[in-house]
């Protein structure tokens, strides 16, 4: 592991902050304000540093999709939990890439699982679920139950779900950029 702020994984997450995180994405707040709401999220709620990097990253693939809202308002899934995933296994491991990549699915399985899901949802994520194909079936949220990381997900869509709130105190994204240097692979 290593600290170093110049490691190209830290080059390339800022490189997405600077470029696309002041974008709004439906919701009444943008990619910065929605990474740091989840990763603060996380960090109180006691997650290890992997997961508190799985909160704040989790969305990390709208920023690498060049039309992520386009796709949303063409009725498309941009599959941005799977860019983010690849991005971020690379330099992570599977514990941040695996809940990053299960994100939206927790999101279908907590509708299938949890009655009163759905109508907490905000109007965005209730639009965005039906193109990511509705809630489980029981044959899906069975085999959702057996992946590995599958209940750490299930936390990062929590967050996901809370971190939407216009002027929330947070921790710095410069604080988080920190974990991310601490946590990230030595090539």
């Amino acid at each position: 592991m290593t600290s170093d702020l110049q490691h190209p994984a830290l080059v390339e997450i800022q490189r997405l902050f600077d470029a696309r995180g002041a974008l709004q994405y439906g919701e009444a707040i943008n990619q910065i304000e929605h990474a740091l709401q989840c990763g603060s999220l996380a960090e109180q709620d006691g997650a290890t540093p992997d997961l508190v990097l799985a909160a704040w990253l989790h969305d990390i693939g709208h920023m690498q999709h060049r039309e992520a809202a386009a796709a949303v308002a063409q009725g498309s899934d941009d599959l941005h939990q799977v860019l983010g995933a690849k991005l971020l296994a690379q330099w992570f491991g599977p514990a941040v890439a695996e809940p990053v990549r299960l994100h939206v699915d927790a999101k279908r399985y907590l509708c299938k699982r949890e009655k009163g899901y759905w109508e907490h949802l905000s109007p965005v994520s209730k639009r965005t679920l039906e193109i990511q194909g509705g809630p489980m079936t029981e044959e899906e949220a069975l085999a959702f139950e057996r992946a590995p990381f599958h209940a750490d997900a299930v936390r990062v869509r929590r967050w996901d779900d809370m971190g939407k709130q216009p002027g929330a105190i947070t921790r710095s994204h410069a604080y988080f950029m920190a974990i991310a240097g601490s946590r990230v692979h030595a090539d």
